[in-house]
């Protein structure tokens, strides 16, 4: 009996993408690739079959990166169009929502977002045991000061 080649040969699914995905993506995307914009031939070139090449662009994990993708450019047009505008409740609404989406989905494009986890003028945030035990005493003649209060 004839062995029926395996679809599925890297286990992928909803969670776990193929490498074949992820190659067939980075070949689309990629403008110095020779399959650049060429769905079809990238998915055949990380190694699917002609057949399912030929429908790669109706897989929900392709539509889900090319909706993403889509979403970031739109979002990139949207800066550009605020740069013009008087700041407005309107403008600032799109702005948040395209940097939003920019900083979200566009991490491995460039944006990123920066947090600094310091205090004032870059002091640790942890509290000096010297800090800890005048709060503890604070506290504490506080509560001494509530319970003579509540007896009276």
């Amino acid at each position: 009996m004839k062995k029926k080649p395996k679809t599925n040969p890297n286990g992928a699914n909803q969670y776990v993408m193929d490498p074949r995905q992820k190659e067939c993506w980075s070949l689309y995307i990629d403008p110095k690739s020779k399959t650049f914009g060429n769905a079809t031939q990238s998915a055949i070139k990380a190694g699917y079959t002609k057949g399912t090449a030929n429908m790669i662009t109706t897989e929900d994990w392709f539509k889900g990166k090319l909706r993403r993708l889509n979403l970031l450019d739109k979002a990139e047009r949207n800066l550009d169009k605020i740069m013009d505008l008087p700041l407005e409740d309107k403008a600032n609404v799109v702005l948040d929502a395209s940097k939003f989406i920019a900083k979200t989905l566009g991490k491995d494009e460039g944006y990123s977002d920066r947090s600094e986890l310091t205090g004032k003028d870059g002091e640790s945030l942890l509290l000096s045991e010297e800090q800890i035990n005048t709060l503890k005493e604070k506290l504490l003649n506080e509560s001494k000061r509530d319970t003579t209060t509540r007896k009276n």
